[in-house]
């Protein structure tokens, strides 16, 4: 039995709008309780970690946003959103070669909005797998 079914047409963004199922049978298998479990926490918990990395790219913290990407990243694949996952390591690379703020911040923006928008994702697979 697969913790998930179905799924979403294909985005005309790089980033598709859907959880990478095959990484999630891989963590969970069929360990739906413990998927419900991280799922929860990582919007309970971990998403508002988001504002204070945003809060860093505005400062210019680099070395806050190195540090702090690196901290959120093995939340995004443990939820299924690895192509975010990928995205946030590449805003890791780019802050460790200290970037303009524009630079930072034009990524992060893309990032956040695709963010939302699986957020919703989450939530809609956190209902039906309740």
């Amino acid at each position: 039995m697969s913790i998930l079914t179905g799924s979403r047409p294909p985005s005309t963004d790089t980033i598709p709008d859907k959880l990478d199922q095959k990484r999630l049978l891989q963590l969970y298998a069929d360990d739906t309780d413990m998927l419900i479990t991280h799922i929860e926490l990582f919007l309970g918990e971990v998403i508002p970690q988001f504002q204070e990395l945003e809060e860093r790219i505005h400062l210019m913290d680099w070395a806050g946003v190195r540090s702090l990407t690196h901290q959120l990243r093995p939340w995004l694949s443990m939820v299924g959103l690895t192509d975010l996952e990928n995205k946030l390591w590449e805003m890791e690379r780019i802050a460790g070669n200290r970037p303009d703020r524009e630079t930072l911040l034009a990524l992060w923006g893309t990032f956040k909005e695709k963010l939302r928008q699986m957020t919703l994702v989450l939530n809609s697979e956190l209902e039906r797998m309740k």
